[in-house]
């Protein structure tokens, strides 16, 4: 039985300046047997016509198009296109050293429990010299992006977990990890040298930064259940220290949990309860109908005491499987607000007739 083919997947925007250079490091790798799928992703300047001279010259590369929609959504249609078990992101400015994909597969030949695999990184360009790895933890994951993008895992997870989140427009190689690491798994980094990360300062890592409000919230809409366990309660915008605010905030502001169903997405939506509705776009919302019932009641609160009832919790029935679950927040010191999470996968009346008799 021969090796595992792997894909490396670029997508590319107006990235002329970059490509051949990218490409043909990829293209040096030592292992075999290799692919290379690029998606040119609505470029308007000479990167199609480099990548086409490519692919003609080498029967590995495949370069596929698509109108302008983002890395997330070009990397999602190049794995898509991939035959690949395993696959390896590679920017389209950036190059692999030669070793990077044998080491990395024997890793996750040898390992099922791994599920990504990583290595160290060298800065050229605008910056040079050794890239230095923190030490990665699941909890510092939650607060940091450990990994960069070049990294290798199963063409398999990237389809159980949905692939990348297009709606995010930046950090989204930092959202597909905490979705892949939400039901566990381990982390190995290499101890060589695999990526050549260049620095530029237009680069979309730059260009994105005014997002980072934005980027958080979404990562707080789409991974809740995880940093409820990991930080005791939500991402904030001051990351570092988000365990710390989270522990000090519940002792005057709490919240409380409860999920009847062992379901993952089934479970976000009940975090999500008290949420915007537009927190809804950012999760694999599933076939049915979703409903939150809201309660308010006043309940005074003693700072450090957990919340022992609430209307939701009085109205959930675990018997009941349209009963996902219930959310409760102490809002303020006098007012409390919970929230009954309901679900019906076939649409059925069943929910209204529900709702009318609570």
């Amino acid at each position: 039985m021969g090796n595992p083919m792997v894909s490396i997947i670029v997508p590319a925007y107006n990235a002329e300046k970059f490509i051949d250079e990218t490409v043909r490091s990829a293209l040096a790798t030592r292992y075999d047997p290799i692919e290379i799928v690029i998606v040119n992703d609505g470029s308007s300047d000479a990167t199609l016509d480099i990548l086409e001279e490519i692919a003609e010259e080498h029967d590995i590369v495949r370069v596929y198009t698509q109108a302008n929609a983002g890395a997330s959504a070009a990397r999602n249609h190049a794995i898509s296109k991939a035959k690949g078990s395993y696959i390896l992101p590679l920017d389209a400015d950036n190059r692999i050293s030669p070793d990077y994909v044998g080491e990395a597969v024997k890793v996750l030949q040898a390992r099922p429990e791994v599920k990504l695999v990583s290595c160290e990184a060298w800065f050229f360009g605008d910056k040079n010299g050794r890239w230095r790895s923190p030490e990665f933890s699941i909890n510092q994951l939650c607060r940091h992006n450990l990994v960069d993008n070049c990294a290798m895992y199963r063409k398999e997870d990237w389809q159980q977990v949905g692939g990348y989140c297009h709606k995010i427009l930046g950090r989204e190689d930092w959202d597909f990890w905490l979705s892949l690491f939400e039901n566990g798994g381990e982390f190995v980094r290499l101890p060589i040298v695999g990526l050549y990360y260049r620095v530029r300062s237009d680069s979309k890592r730059v260009r994105t930064r005014h997002l980072h409000k934005e980027i958080i919230d979404a990562l707080n809409y789409r991974h809740k259940p995880l940093f409820f366990r990991e930080l005791n309660g939500k991402l904030h915008y001051q990351r570092t220290h988000s365990k710390g605010f989270n522990r000090l905030i519940r002792l005057f502001r709490p919240h409380h949990v409860h999920v009847n169903v062992a379901d993952p997405m089934l479970e976000k939506l009940v975090y999500i309860a008290n949420e915007p509705e537009e927190a809804r776009d950012f999760i694999s919302m599933p076939q049915g109908e979703i409903r939150y019932i809201r309660y308010e009641e006043k309940r005074f609160h003693l700072p450090g005491v957990k919340i022992s009832n609430s209307k939701a919790r009085a109205a959930f029935d675990s018997n009941n499987k349209s009963h996902l679950g219930y959310y409760e927040e102490q809002t303020s010191l006098i007012r409390l607000k919970s929230y009954l999470a309901l679900y019906y996968p076939d649409h059925s009346d069943k929910l209204s007739e529900t709702t009318k008799k609570m």
